[in-house]
């Protein structure tokens, strides 16, 4: 008997406002599911968000969100020069990748600091098989926790 590949595991959910947001709680997933939209032509009106332990963190947890250390977030000058590399040279690189535009440069780069959180703003106008569209990527850790918050959302441009 043949496993069968169920994809990424996504939850839609419904916003006040009545915009459907895609959910993810795996990065991979996340990224397969951007892939695949890119290849069905549905990539240019999405709003998706990833709430994931970055693999730097997972790795030194040998796996285990149990032994992730209390000081892993946005205290910790380790945790968040590590967080900024693993956006800056994987995350950002991954998606160029599965959206298949690879001259994409996020032109549109901000940083966001109070005691609670640090956010960092990725944005720039791509375009795919003649689809003009604007890409926003938001990349969140807190105080409290190692996880990351990441808010993706694609706008067509007419």
């Amino acid at each position: 008997m043949t496993k069968k590949n169920k994809g990424p595991k996504v939850t839609t959910i419904t916003t006040k406002e009545g915009e459907a947001l895609k959910v993810f709680e795996d990065l991979k997933d996340f990224e397969t599911f951007i892939k695949q939209e890119t290849e069905d032509n549905d990539f240019d009106d999405l709003h998706c968000r990833l709430k994931y332990y970055p693999p730097f963190v997972l790795h030194e947890a040998h796996d285990d969100p149990e032994k992730i250390s209390d000081t892993a977030n946005c205290h910790s000058k380790k945790f968040v020069r590590h967080l900024h590399q693993h956006v800056e040279k994987h995350l950002l690189k991954d998606l160029k990748e599965a959206i298949q535009t690879p001259s994409l440069k996020f032109s549109e780069k901000s940083k966001q600091e109070t005691f609670d959180k640090i956010v960092w703003h990725y944005g720039d106008n791509a375009e795919y098989h003649n689809k003009k569209f604007h890409i926003n990527l938001d990349v969140t850790c807190t105080h409290d926790s190692a996880l990351v918050d990441i808010d993706y959302k694609t706008m067509p441009i007419i």
